[in-house]
């Protein structure tokens, strides 16, 4: 079961949606995050840990229990096998984090902080009273109190970063910081204050995730994929793809429709790995 709770104001400024998972049985499966240009918020209503692992050859496992922030990513991270139990997050606008994370997007890059450590005493309550809330709505509207008790005000980014953040803008950096007045270092310094990454990384992580909507909502030919999503031809796609997913596109697995960001590992030697992990899960920690 999954759902998906939009906050009204003023929340909904800096969150793009609050959401629930309640999953019945153990999944084995790991899989690749592939990054989005947003901090995620997530809260495990149990006490089994969840593995990650940061992008390349060498795994090396790390483990979460309660609450984690997942800073903006530049490229995907490895999730490991997750328990049965319920799971509640929140997406951040890009650029909207900062102001209720408390915490500079700069330093949350590419970064995987406990709500224990960024917040202290007050993450540990917060766990403590979602766990002990048996409706999933009541859990998200709790959920959407907190983050609005935290918001630090005034709830504003700069002119410029917004101005670039616009849905449809155009995605050249150059563009887009000549029109903002800046100087292209300046412009970089605004943009990756407020975002967590440069523009130039955030814009290709954007046309990256239009590519991954089009992958998923239609069984269209890669060429064509990589056209629609502004790639200057397919090798060029694949090349970015690589990067950022860690697959080749026809490798691609997403976990299910509107789960475009969720690459399903399927490798025997992952496999294995999720065994093994599976039996550390078991484990209260």
């Amino acid at each position: 079961m999954t759902i998906r709770y939009c906050p009204g104001p003023p929340l909904d400024v800096a969150i793009d949606c609050i959401w629930l998972s309640r999953r019945t049985a153990h999944a084995p499966d790991c899989e690749h995050m592939l990054p989005s240009g947003q901090a995620q918020l997530v809260i495990t209503l149990h006490d089994s840990p969840i593995q990650w692992a940061e992008a390349g050859s060498r795994v090396e496992w790390h483990a979460w229990t309660r609450g984690i922030i997942h800073g903006p990513q530049s490229r995907y991270y490895m999730a490991g096998p997750k328990p049965a139990g319920v799971v509640v997050g929140a997406s951040f606008r890009p650029g909207m984090a900062a102001a209720i994370l408390g915490a500079s997007l700069q330093e949350l890059r590419d970064r995987h902080i406990s709500i224990e450590e960024l917040w202290g005493y007050r993450g540990l309550d917060l766990h403590e009273r979602l766990a002990s809330i048996r409706d999933p709505h009541e859990i998200c509207r709790t959920l959407e109190a907190e983050l609005i008790a935290r918001i630090h005000r005034p709830l504003l980014i700069h002119p410029a970063v917004a101005y670039a953040l616009r849905p449809g803008q155009l995605s050249r950096v150059d563009e887009i910081q000549k029109h903002s007045g800046y100087s292209p270092r300046h412009f970089i310094e605004l943009f990756h204050t407020a975002v967590g990454l440069t523009p130039k990384r955030y814009y290709r992580i954007r046309r990256f995730s239009s590519a991954l909507k089009r992958m998923i909502a239609a069984d269209a030919k890669l060429a064509d994929v990589a056209l629609a999503a502004g790639y200057s031809d397919q090798a060029h796609f694949s090349r970015e793809f690589r990067e950022l997913a860690g697959v080749a596109p026809s490798s691609y697995r997403p976990s299910a429709v509107g789960n475009e960001h969720h690459h399903v590992v399927g490798s025997p030697r992952v496999t294995n790995l999720g065994k093994k992990l599976s039996r550390l899960a078991s484990r209260r920690v």
